[in-house]
């Protein structure tokens, strides 16, 4: 209980959005039409458990990146996934993604926000927005998402849907619609929980910030992969 008060105090009032596993601004695993600050950078990174990867990765292992929001309505990511290309029990390589974010329209009191956005846009072998190549774009997928808040009683509830569109044969959907909701509790400001669909599995967790700079994500995949993010985040 003391822990948890200290921890109250000195957490920021920084507005909470949620980071996707990718690094990049979403849910857990899904895509958000939510949009960080203009100008905030951010450097992180996350364990992802091998029932959480796509058959590339028989082994666990983890990402870290760098997402940058240049301008208020548009985003950028590079993200770097560890590889053992060699199956020699040790890490040989990395798989680097680009992911862009554009959005056409700014949530506003009728209307939820709008994201056209692209997860491991570029690839050396194939480069495709739309369609599936045989590249190594392991999290290639193009997407439209929408995203809208309600206020309730002072809570926080967002409400986030997606059309998602493949564009590898390595990044496989059992559906293409994801989505889900957070929500933002009216006490704890800087506490994101959320439930998602990703199109392929549902999804639990929450995020928090801690030291006005410090970002924490927890998540289970398929309610029984542990997955685990941090991040450093500021404005410039």
């Amino acid at each position: 209980m003391m822990l948890g008060a200290v921890v109250l105090l000195l957490t920021s009032s920084f507005y909470l959005k949620a980071q996707s596993t990718l690094g990049v601004t979403g849910l857990l695993n899904s895509p958000s039409a939510e949009m960080s600050p203009d100008g905030t950078v951010k450097i992180g990174g996350n364990f992802l458990p091998k029932g959480f990867l796509p058959g590339t990765w028989d082994y666990n292992t983890f990402n870290y990146f760098l997402n940058i929001t240049p301008v208020p309505f548009a985003e950028i990511a590079i993200t770097n996934t560890a590889l053992d290309n060699f199956n020699i029990g040790r890490i040989t390589n990395q798989d680097r993604a680009i992911c862009i974010r554009l959005r056409p329209l700014k949530e506003g009191k009728y209307w939820p926000a709008v994201v056209v956005g692209s997860n491991d846009v570029l690839t050396s072998v194939s480069p495709s927005l739309i369609g599936s190549d045989s590249g190594n774009k392991f999290f290639g997928t193009t997407y439209l998402a929408l995203s809208k808040h309600v206020d309730l009683a002072g809570n926080t509830i967002g409400i986030h849907a997606a059309y998602n569109i493949p564009v590898s044969t390595s990044s496989n959907q059992k559906f293409p619609i994801s989505g889900g909701i957070s929500f933002t509790p009216k006490f704890y400001k800087d506490l994101n929980i959320i439930a998602e669909y990703d199109t392929k599995s549902f999804n639990i967790g929450a995020n928090i910030i801690v030291f006005k700079y410090l970002y924490f994500q927890f998540l289970l995949n398929k309610f029984r992969h542990p997955v685990a993010g941090f991040q450093f985040q500021f404005t410039i």
